[in-house]
């Protein structure tokens, strides 16, 4: 990022492995509070306004290596980005249909919709919302031990798995603004 010989800030690699940006193993399991101290440790030294006073290409260089930064905490921060992200790193992309989940999961997930609009109360959707957290942090422990088999045909369907389930906790999300705004 920075030239060792000059000092100035280098233009940004945008191919460059987040893994490797923000100074961690690449592997599935990692630590979010360390996570979370590189990112600021990043930021600090790239920030766009140690930059002010620098040339314009420092300046925009500056504006990019934040942004790229940003971007890489996001995606590794979030086990369903981050496993998405490993996934492309091996060269495979998640499917873009239904063909990964099986009918049950399904009518799993149907039944959760309903719950989510039949709860009329914060309390109820508190308790689905809580219910969903703990499935996904199974589900998170299931995809450390699938990325360490490389099974990544299992993964996609945890990951597949997971995204239903975000969307749930989105809906109830929704429900419970609208509850306390009426």
């Amino acid at each position: 990022m920075i030239c060792t010989d000059c000092g100035s800030l280098q233009d940004v690699d945008n191919t460059i492995n987040y893994f490797k940006l923000l100074d961690f193993p690449t592997q599935f399991t990692l630590q979010s509070q360390q996570l979370t101290q590189r990112f600021r440790q990043l930021q600090a030294r790239v920030h766009p306004d140690k930059y002010s006073n620098k040339t314009s290409r420092e300046q925009t260089n500056s504006a990019d290596w934040s942004s790229l930064i940003n971007k890489a905490y996001k995606t590794l921060y979030a086990p369903v980005e981050r496993g998405q992200y490993m996934l492309q790193l091996a060269g495979e992309e998640m499917p873009q249909d239904n063909s990964a989940l099986n009918a049950t999961f399904l009518m799993a997930m149907m039944e959760r919709n309903e719950e989510v609009e039949e709860a009329d109360n914060s309390a109820a959707l508190e308790k689905l919302s809580a219910n969903i957290s703990q499935e996904l942090e199974a589900f998170a422990k299931k995809l450390t031990t699938q990325f360490e088999a490389n099974d990544l045909a299992a993964v996609k369907a945890t990951l597949v798995e997971m995204k239903y389930l975000h969307s749930i906790q989105s809906s109830i999300k929704k429900k419970q603004q609208h509850l306390m705004s009426a």
